[in-house]
């Protein structure tokens, strides 16, 4: 059994481990980084956001990723790139170069064009949308409030546009959301996967819904997809995550984690990304079951 956000109190400790009145029940807890980046998407198309590498950094820099974590219940990572845990190319110990640095994130923002979050040409707020890809239940608007405020310290108006599903993806499939929240569940266990989202051949209608396009990059692309898992593929990989952190088509967020419950009589379990082949190694003791 998984763990919902509105349960999560009741079962989990402030420790993240299981509260002793289900230890006692011989109930155990897993909990495993899920291969999956979640990120806000810039459309690189776009007048405003796509042509100013600085507007991009610093409203990188203004999400305090810590209070973004502990509103989902810690049950996430801060993410170091587009790679997530578990994959050849994840860099766990090398901090984003544009994680949270409110006093940063105002420099940039001057450098950018937009002192104080102003436009200097109109006197105006700096306002910028984003599309979210939910009809606005109430844990989808909460969570776009906290961006909100974030982004307000820059001095910056924040629109949400709430969306139903299929509308959301015609919107980025047409290149008209300005920024967008989404993430990314892994298909397959490698970075390629995740590196693909980058590359500029797959722009709307194609998984790169930032519409991102950086040469190098897809130079380093094409080289990849063809090479054996050696170590160096893995440091290209790397090189590659290096490049879109620095052109920031993405804010970065989190590497979710997979919490979850099972009964001390189910046995061979082990969580997994991938779990369809290891069913069959799923035991039951119907004795403790009894008990």
């Amino acid at each position: 059994s998984g763990i919902s956000r509105s349960n999560f109190d009741a079962v989990i400790n402030q420790q993240k481990e299981l509260t002793p009145e289900l230890q006692a029940r011989g109930i155990r807890l897993y909990k495993t980084p899920r291969l999956y980046t979640t990120y806000i998407g810039f459309n690189m198309t776009d007048p405003v956001v796509g042509p100013n590498k600085k507007l991009r950094q610093a409203l990188s820099c203004a999400v305090d990723i810590e209070k973004w974590i502990e509103f989902y219940n810690h049950r996430m990572v801060p993410a170091t790139g587009p790679i997530p845990p578990g994959v050849a190319g994840y860099e766990e110990d090398k901090p984003l170069p544009y994680a949270f640095d409110l006093e940063r994130a105002r420099r940039l923002l001057a450098e950018a064009g937009y002192p104080d979050g102003r436009d200097p040409a109109t006197g105006k707020r700096l306002m910028l949308t984003i599309e979210i890809g939910s009809a606005g239940d109430p844990e989808s608007r909460q969570s776009v409030d906290l961006l909100a405020s974030f982004f307000d310290k820059l001095g910056i108006e924040f629109k949400p546009s709430y969306n139903n599903w299929p509308e959301f993806l015609k919107k980025l499939e047409r290149k008209q959301a300005q920024m967008y929240q989404l993430g990314w569940i892994i298909d397959y266990p490698d970075a390629e996967n995740f590196l693909q989202l980058f590359y500029s051949k797959n722009a709307s209608p194609g998984p790169n819904h930032s519409n991102y396009s950086n040469p190098e990059f897809d130079r380093l692309f094409e080289r990849i997809r063809t090479m054996q898992d050696t170590p160096e593929r893995t440091a290209l990989y790397q090189r590659m995550a290096a490049i879109v952190i620095e052109d920031a088509p993405w804010i970065f967020l989190t590497h979710p984690l997979s919490f979850g419950l099972f009964q001390p009589w189910f046995k061979n379990f082990k969580p997994h990304d991938f779990p369809y082949p290891n069913m069959k190694f799923y035991k039951v003791d119907p004795a403790r079951m009894r008990n």
